[in-house]
């Protein structure tokens, strides 16, 4: 690992890791396991490992104290959707564009349980920042009204979101519900009782 690779969000050299013996592997493991300061390079490494004690140190990530390490580990964890749903609905609720919820939306894109799509429906309405945006993309993506998690030609759509204009973002809630075919009352019902 250098500076540009760090910077560039390249992680370890999977292909050395294959080259190693069994004992520097365990080795590896051992460290990995104990260096989380760039979570998801050692969970994408430990994974590629993919031994007993790797893949658990991934799975016991999952009840971390910090949000971004559970996120990193949700990305890799096997086994455990319900863990996993519940660290990505917890990042949609919780986290900042730039401290771990890229990383939990990049997960949505394939891994989407109901729970998730209920996180992003609310956070449509009570967040107004620009999570909310891509959450606005990110649901017509998983909807299959869009080929990709941000339609550009939706964007006036989008940043209705982000407004700080609590009736402008409930309008924009429903008239994405349309084009959805989600029904907006319950999620309304709710946002209405928290306020």
């Amino acid at each position: 690992m250098n500076y540009e690779k760090w910077h560039d969000g390249i992680g370890y050299d999977l292909d050395a890791l294959d080259e190693m013996t069994t004992e520097d592997k365990d080795q590896m493991v051992e460290m990995l396991g104990s260096d989380l300061r760039e979570p998801w390079r050692s969970f994408e490494a430990l994974n590629h490992l993919n031994t007993t004690k790797a893949m658990s140190i991934i799975q016991e990530a999952l009840g971390h104290p910090k949000l971004e390490v559970r996120i990193a580990a949700a990305r890799f964890v096997k086994g455990a959707d319900s863990a996993r749903e519940m660290v990505l609905i917890e990042a949609i609720e919780k986290s900042d564009v730039y401290a771990g919820l890229t990383q939990a939306l990049d997960q949505v894109e394939t891994f989407h349980p109901q729970g998730v799509i209920d996180a992003l429906l609310r956070g449509l309405l009570k967040r107004g920042d620009s999570g909310a945006v891509n959450f606005a993309g990110m649901l017509l993506f998983i909807h299959g009204k869009a080929d990709s998690s941000f339609d550009w030609s939706r964007r006036p759509l989008f940043l209705k979101f982000e407004s700080g204009d609590l009736n402008a973002r409930k309008s924009a809630f429903v008239e994405l519900c349309a084009i959805l075919d989600v029904g907006p009352k319950r999620y309304l019902d709710e946002w209405t009782k928290g306020d």
